[in-house]
């Protein structure tokens, strides 16, 4: 179809002047836009294949050779999308257009925008420790010593009793406990979402274990024994959990409401919401996660001590306290609070977490 004669006849748009644009940087050309370095490492193209000339955006030239460097630069599984010539061409059609929406990008100055220029620093410093990174240990010169040091100073890793996450109602009537037990289990009718948003309604309403209704009766991963390793304050909470409830919560699954507990403290309504198997793992069965931890460690270490090599260099100075000035955030309050924030009174539910499906 012909186009009608008067949409040729509109006035020309004005130039626009961007963010930081000056009347020298309006009407920059294509061609001087960066462009990705031709530096494929595993590329099979000869030099001349390389120099091919495959799109041009006024005097801006795209090669063979840069085309080749994007692709091998994308993540492995965007790459494999591209295996076949069809695909290779979209990709070849869509760096056009990002081409030509970065030319337009820097002819109206946004090259010089605070935002860019952020975006361009948080890209250089991932860049920098990346390329500090290169002489990272190497986790198959891990000598088999160190692995098995890691080994013996970490018992809890590797060594692991089945554990389940317990939440519980506590209350001083086995009546109002049966009560309870048979309206979450008449009201969710089998469906875990609806128990959860009856259990959550109940508990802050009716336990009597005000320690915990803050945090929805969650007691946190109870096991039958304790773990290897465990601390002072972890045997503590434990050791507040009534053992009758400990011994019934690992004979049912997760988000079914378990028979009513009895113990000295009243009854209890519970159910479990989460398990995790027992872990038993010899030196042998460890030894590859230990190296992969070790050599993370060792980078750690490392960059922890380049940044402090670099901080004492530039001479860096900080007062802190002057933050105080800036206004708090406004955050709406949570219906319940989380166990993060879990106080003395309440040492049971220290690592106890909200009950969610």
């Amino acid at each position: 179809m012909l186009l009608a004669p008067a949409a040729c006849d509109k006035p020309a748009r004005p130039l626009p002047e961007g963010p930081g644009a000056t009347a020298d940087k309006r009407a920059v050309q294509v061609d001087n836009v960066p462009k990705i370095a031709e530096s494929a490492k595993n590329s099979s193209l000869t030099a001349e294949q390389r120099a091919i000339v495959v799109a041009k955006i006024g005097d801006r030239a795209i090669t063979l050779g840069e085309l080749e460097s994007r692709l091998e630069a994308e993540p492995t599984a965007v790459r494999s999308q591209f295996a076949s010539v069809q695909k290779r061409k979209e990709y070849l059609t869509k760096l056009v257009q990002f081409e030509v929406l970065v030319g337009e990008a820097q002819r109206q100055g946004l090259d010089k925008d605070p935002e860019v220029l952020e975006a361009a620093r948080q890209a250089m410093v991932r860049k920098y420790l990346m390329e500090e990174a290169k002489d990272e240990v190497d986790p198959a010169a891990i000598s088999a010593a160190d692995v098995k040091a890691y080994y013996d100073a970490n018992p809890a890793v590797f060594h692991k009793p089945e554990t389940v996450e317990l939440s519980h109602m506590l209350f001083a009537d086995k009546a109002q406990a049966d009560k309870v037990k048979a309206e979450l289990e008449k009201g969710a009718e089998g469906n875990t979402p609806k128990l959860v948003a009856l259990w959550n309604d109940y508990v802050v309403r009716l336990s009597e274990d005000k320690a915990t209704a803050p945090y929805l009766g969650a007691l946190g991963n109870v096991s039958k024994q304790p773990p290897p390793g465990a601390t002072p304050a972890e045997l503590e909470r434990r050791a507040q959990i009534p053992q009758p409830l400990i011994d019934a919560a690992f004979g049912v699954d997760p988000f079914v409401v378990g028979a009513v507990v009895q113990s000295d403290r009243g009854f209890h309504v519970w159910m479990t919401t989460s398990r995790s198997p027992a872990v038993d793992k010899s030196l042998a069965e460890a030894d590859e996660s230990i190296r992969a931890r070790i050599a993370k460690r060792e980078r750690d270490l490392k960059r922890q001590k380049l940044i402090d090599d670099l901080k004492a260099k530039s001479k860096v100075s900080v007062d802190a306290d002057a933050v105080r000035l800036i206004a708090a955030p406004k955050v709406e309050a949570p219906a319940a609070r989380k166990p993060g924030a879990a106080s003395e009174a309440a040492p049971a539910a220290a690592n106890a977490t909200p009950v969610t499906p």
